[in-house]
């Protein structure tokens, strides 16, 4: 691994400006605040060093580099993530970079056999077999530059795309764990038969899957739409339909707010009236890593499924999950059991920009639909009512929003406040869910515990404060391995008259427990004489360590030369204590 050419990506990387992408930032003397991506915190605990280009947070221990940040808010593998920085700083990659494991070597065929299978079926919509599907975007009122914008094609047959693919060097077996063919005895098929086929694309440029939509109703085909199946590359609880877009406009602009909707034709009818930031999911409910996603581009997401009794179930069930990744949801409302599509189809633009005004706030939203769940002329309907609204009320977090929503059920029922609170106050909650734990840190092995002077000797090293020396003898004093190698790392460093770069470090010793070096770095100024007492305190352990195997000598072999050696180390000891400096 070439050392420099990293340290080089990482110093033309601005690491405030890359995490202001994902979490907003507010500068507090040298250091950048922010909340925490990586764990759900109301009180910023997440710091940004931009002199030394890393982030700690003092919640969940989290902490790296640029390359370890993309990482981890990308679900990217480190060549992934170095690849991404790269060209965002318009580097040429070396040659370490291009190497490729199985694994990868996989994924790689499998990206090229997708992109090529999505320009083959994007031809075909060209060619008189793809009349139908021409005649159903016509019929959509698509007009064909968006189909080129959106990658829409036709599968004209059961053997076109295979032998297309064959002839570009993919293997039928290739084509098969795509999801694209399927095998029947010895016949290869395609699995998207007759249906106008919708590019699924990561964040990354690559067609990961495909969405098929049934073209000849006569044709007797099982259901209206096919998703690709799970495959290495495509898992559609991690996708979101119309993701490349969004991060392509956030290039370009700040995103205000997302729309997340259930079907493809409306993300691409929301597209071309204008609504840019529209999203879909993969026909199921809302996962905490869809969730993630979203807000790596904004806080606001407004959700518009069906205005059917199914879409509002689907509604309900990703509502929570979205609020627990600590974004703003409100629900927009569609009348008539009307889809996003044929709503602004119908109705206009105008129209559903009203209803994005309009629309509700999660805890408003949900006691609506209770509200239709229950006959509130009924004493029974309403009891019932009440009791499941205080469930919702319990749940918000803010007691002015609680107060508010009362006077709501209140109004609705005619109990009174202090009755209300009173059956608020016998609702058990669940625990809250936290969808993005952090992970365990494994207990230190035996004679690996590292004391309070060790971290903070090892830390004004690693972070070259202006009290270390070149010369410092620290390394024999040392316990912890990996202190060891971050003493000699650092020190070769600072005697070579450079700073030991704190960003690279953690590259360098990837999957380290770094967290307590780093947060000296945020939490301490000068600490020269700590520093100095910290040292002879180790210094000292030291001394006390190797007493006690020579009089465990002694005491088996009655040495008197030990007897010296053992007075030596008393009288180091003496003058190593530092008169009991709190370390």
């Amino acid at each position: 691994m070439d050392r420099e050419w990293l340290e080089e990506l990482l110093g033309k990387t601005d690491i405030v400006k890359l995490i202001s992408r994902y979490v907003p930032l507010k500068r507090k003397g040298r250091t950048y605040w922010g909340c925490c991506p990586f764990h759900h915190e109301k009180d910023p605990s997440f710091a940004v060093n931009e002199e030394k280009q890393f982030f700690h947070c003092f919640g969940c221990k989290e902490g790296g580099n640029a390359i370890s940040f993309v990482q981890k808010m990308e679900s990217l593998d480190f060549i992934d993530a170095v690849r991404m920085l790269a060209d965002e700083a318009k580097m040429e990659l070396p040659p370490f970079i291009h190497y490729e494991g199985p694994d990868r070597k996989k994924r790689e065929r499998l990206y090229a056999l997708n992109r090529e299978a999505a320009r083959r079926y994007h031809v075909n919509l060209h060619r008189p077999e793809g009349k139908l599907a021409r005649e159903y975007l016509e019929r959509r009122e698509i007009p064909m530059s968006l189909a080129t914008r959106f990658g829409l094609g036709m599968s004209i047959d059961r053997k076109d795309v295979i032998r297309h693919l064959v002839s570009e060097g993919f293997t039928p077996a290739e084509i098969v764990e795509a999801g694209i063919a399927r095998q029947r005895a010895d016949e290869y098929y395609d699995f998207f038969n007759g249906r106008l086929m919708i590019p699924i694309i990561n964040n990354f440029g690559e067609v990961v899957g495909f969405g098929g939509r049934v073209l000849d109703p006569s044709s007797h085909v099982q259901g209206k739409y096919f998703n690709s199946p799970a495959t290495p590359i495509f898992d559609k609880s991690r996708t979101l339909y119309a993701i490349n877009l969004l991060k392509k406009k956030k290039q370009r602009e700040r995103i205000n707010y997302v729309i997340i909707v259930e079907g493809y034709m409306d993300v691409i009818t929301l597209h071309k009236a204008g609504f840019d930031t529209a999203l879909a999911g993969m026909g199921t409910a809302f996962t905490p890593w869809q969730a993630k996603l979203i807000r790596n581009y904004t806080d606001n997401v407004y959700v518009c499924y069906d205005g059917d009794s199914a879409g509002q179930m689907a509604t309900l069930r990703g509502l929570d999950v979205l609020r627990a990744a600590g974004l703003n949801v409100k629900v927009v409302s569609l009348p008539d059991e009307l889809d996003p599509d044929d709503f602004i189809r119908q109705r206009g633009k105008e129209a559903y920009q009203k209803a994005l005004d309009d629309a509700m706030v999660l805890p408003e939203f949900k006691l609506k639909n209770l509200m239709k769940k229950y006959d509130l002329a009924s004493p029974d309907g309403k009891a019932a009512y009440a009791i499941e609204a205080m469930k919702v009320i319990k749940a918000l977090e803010n007691p002015v929003e609680q107060e508010e929503y009362l006077k709501v059920v209140n109004g609705a029922t005619g109990y009174p406040i202090d009755v209300l609170r009173k059956q608020a106050d016998l609702v058990r909650l669940p625990e809250e869910r936290q969808y993005y734990p952090p992970p365990e840190p494994p207990a230190p092995k035996k004679g690996e515990e590292r004391s309070a002077a060790e971290l903070f000797t090892v830390a004004s090293l690693v972070h070259a404060r202006d009290y270390v020396k070149a010369d410092d003898d620290v390394y024999p004093y040392l316990e912890n391995d990996l202190d060891r190698r971050l003493c000699e790392y650092a020190l070769a460093r600072i005697r070579a008259g450079e700073r030991p770069s704190v960003s690279a470090m953690y590259t360098e010793f990837d999957g380290e427990d770094f967290s307590p070096i780093a947060d000296y770095e945020f939490l301490d100024g000068d600490g020269r004489e700590k520093y100095e007492a910290c040292l002879s305190r180790l210094k000292a352990a030291y001394y006390a360590r190797e007493r006690k195997i020579l009089a465990a000598k002694y005491d088996e072999t009655k040495d008197a030369d030990l007897l010296g050696e053992i007075v030596a180390l008393d009288k180091k000891i003496r003058e190593s204590k530092n008169g009991g400096y709190n370390v």
